[in-house]
């Protein structure tokens, strides 16, 4: 997974995305991390992905099953690509995506905005192995 950043407009929704992940960044990490743990040790089907040296997490699921941490931001699907839920970005994310495509390294790949950053990389298809959350 890669990250670049990236400046836009954001706006609120006047109605909330539903959530479909949930990205956490530094200090939130382990939080995340922990909670999503858990979860798939409960049961759970996440999905997740990190970026380079745990600098972020994004945990993929059905939103009954989404972890929390404080601090973490809920995502939504807009366009394909996942944004804030209760955020909207301008040029609007279905105009983003194609130019945004090529940091992804492949057709269906994962894109994330976030305000001043963009997070891409594989989409995660597998379920979560709780051994790939354990702590070090």
């Amino acid at each position: 997974m890669s990250a670049a950043q990236v400046s836009l407009r954001w706006r609120g929704r006047d109605v909330a995305l539903p959530a479909a992940a949930v990205v956490a960044a530094d200090a939130v990490v382990p939080e995340l991390r922990a909670d999503t743990l858990l979860r798939v040790t409960a049961g759970a089907r996440l999905r997740a992905c990190a970026g380079r040296e745990q600098s972020w997490l994004i945990v993929l699921g059905d939103l009954a099953d989404l972890p929390w941490a404080d601090g973490a931001v809920y995502l939504g699907w807009d366009g394909g690509v996942l944004v804030p839920t209760l955020a909207e970005p301008w040029p609007c994310a279905d105009l983003l995506r194609e130019p945004l495509r090529h940091l992804t390294q492949q057709p269906a790949g994962l894109l994330a905005l976030l305000p001043g950053l963009v997070l891409a990389g594989p989409l995660p298809q597998e379920p979560l192995d709780p051994g790939w959350l354990a702590p070090a």
